[in-house]
């Protein structure tokens, strides 16, 4: 008789679901994001009302950046792309409360440093002061408020990375848009589709790659090594996860520094950013694949490796009779929480997916 796959369990990683301890945290989310929101909305209303066509076109562009980086940002991801809700989540926060409350800690931080070292050296330094101090540290609770509610999800430095790259997508985004909307105010709407579309290339398509989502992605990655899932003592994570910080706060402080000033200079800042998170994403991929292929090949488990890469795995759906590829591609998708546990810390999962096949 034909086998009869037993159906597995929905996969633990398709669902954003914390246990009861956790939902204060995750309503605590929402609601400074919520706050965020309507904070922002606030800021710029009387713009938005003056200017509505314009304020539009900008957000249309918030959307296709968005759009556009998550897209690129969770198919470089290894395995599998991220669930939505958890890749929302962070460009959620991003995008609200920590775009928020940094419009509120940058003018205060501003008028510290022009207090305390007077308005030229304030004037000169204050962007490459205050930013990597107040938006890293903004963005980064956010990656820890998440993996709090959703503890299962951030195994290791990898998860942490992409968790941070959504995040700072997020705040990028919106950041751009409240560029976009100051630049109109400015120039009093007069060239104003100008104004958007400049902001948008000079943000987006040439310093995009080495903007927010890139120094998040790399604080990010701290916090991966925080939540990993591993009996690795809390003080030995300490220094690498905050070693993590302080990079992405450097990367900071060089993208706003009053330094290399020219077109070429901005470009090597931008080049710099993106090389950094790139080599942490090279070294964090090469790494999981590495365990992932190790633990497949081994004779501990039954599971192919066509299991490693998303061609692998459509190719083995396909061969598939149709009518059994749909509990056949669930039953991938629970012994993938396996193969990213072992690719995470080469240690499986507390509760593993159920692996029989039942034969009649």
């Amino acid at each position: 008789m034909r086998p009869v796959v037993a159906p597995a369990r929905p996969s633990a990683y398709t669902a954003v679901r914390g246990s009861l301890r956790r939902w204060p945290v995750g309503c605590l989310c929402a609601v400074l994001c919520l706050a965020g929101c309507a904070f922002v909305a606030f800021e710029f209303a009387a713009v938005v009302r003056v200017f509505p066509d314009l304020a539009l076109l900008a957000f249309v562009l918030l959307l296709f950046t968005v759009v556009v980086g998550k897209a690129a940002l969770a198919r470089v991801r290894p395995f599998r792309d991220p669930p939505r809700a958890w890749a929302w989540s962070g460009v959620a926060w991003g995008a609200t409360a920590a775009t928020a409350c940094a419009l509120v800690a940058n003018d205060g931080l501003q008028s510290i440093w022009a207090k305390t070292a007077g308005v030229g050296f304030g004037s000169r330094w204050g962007a490459a002061l205050t930013a990597p101090l107040n938006e890293e540290l903004l963005k980064f609770s956010g990656v820890v408020l998440i993996a709090l509610v959703a503890r299962r999800l951030i195994r290791g430095p990898l998860d942490g990375f992409f968790l941070g790259a959504f995040t700072g997508l997020g705040f990028q985004a919106v950041e751009n848009w409240t560029y976009a909307m100051n630049a109109i105010l400015a120039g009093g709407g007069v060239n104003g589709v100008t104004e958007v579309t400049q902001s948008f290339t000079t943000r987006v398509l040439l310093t995009g790659l080495g903007s927010h989502w890139a120094m998040s992605a790399v604080a990010g990655t701290g916090a991966g090594v925080l939540f990993a899932h591993s009996d690795r003592p809390v003080r030995r994570r300490l220094v690498p996860a905050a070693a993590c910080v302080l990079t992405a706060m450097g990367m900071h402080a060089l993208f706003d520094a009053p330094v290399l000033d020219s077109a070429g200079g901005l470009a090597v800042k931008v080049a710099v950013n993106f090389l950094v998170a790139v080599g942490f994403c090279l070294v964090l991929r090469h790494r999981a694949r590495r365990r992932a292929r190790a633990f497949l090949e081994s004779a501990e488990t039954p599971i192919g490796v066509e299991l490693l890469t998303r061609r692998s795995r459509r190719r083995a759906l396909e061969r598939v009779a149709p009518g059994h590829r749909a509990v056949a591609a669930a039953r991938a998708a629970s012994y993938l929480d396996i193969v990213e546990e072992r690719a995470a810390n080469g240690d499986a999962p507390e509760r593993a997916p159920d692996m029989n096949i039942i034969t009649k």
